[in-house]
């Protein structure tokens, strides 16, 4: 009986990651590409060390939906888009309510359930975590 329930798990766990790297490939992209006016954008809203913490929220979302998408560090990374979230509700959609209250609500409650919950059975990370176990 505790396998089906286990397997359940791991097919939503699937899915949330696949979700949530597909919400962040596309942006994650246009600022890997356009770097320098996500910077602008960083200097426009008074942002600290824009041409610093640009190219890493650049690195986070485009890295973390590939990452998301294979299940590997997925805590880690559930973890780094929970952070990114919370700056682009707080940061930035703030100042305008009727965007406050958008997507990125969805994508941060994925990354925390994603950093609760792990990848499950069905990624990279549990092949690392299988691994480990033989060779431990």
């Amino acid at each position: 009986m505790n396998q089906p329930r286990s397997s359940s798990k791991d097919l939503a766990m699937l899915l949330l990651r696949i979700g949530l790297g597909v919400f962040f490939l596309r942006p994650g992209w246009n600022k890997i590409t356009s770097v320098s006016r996500l910077a602008g954008l960083w200097q426009r809203l008074h942002l600290p060390l824009p041409h610093v913490f640009a190219p890493i929220h650049a690195v986070v979302e485009f890295g973390g939906a590939i990452f998301a998408l294979l299940g590997l560090f997925t805590r880690v990374v559930g973890a780094l888009l929970a952070v990114d979230m919370i700056g682009a509700l707080f940061l930035v959609k703030i100042h305008n309510m009727t965007t406050f209250f958008s997507q990125e609500w969805l994508a941060l409650w994925i990354s925390l359930a994603l950093l609760i919950g792990g990848a499950g059975a069905f990624s990279l990370d549990a092949i690392r975590r299988g691994r480990r176990a033989r060779d431990g």
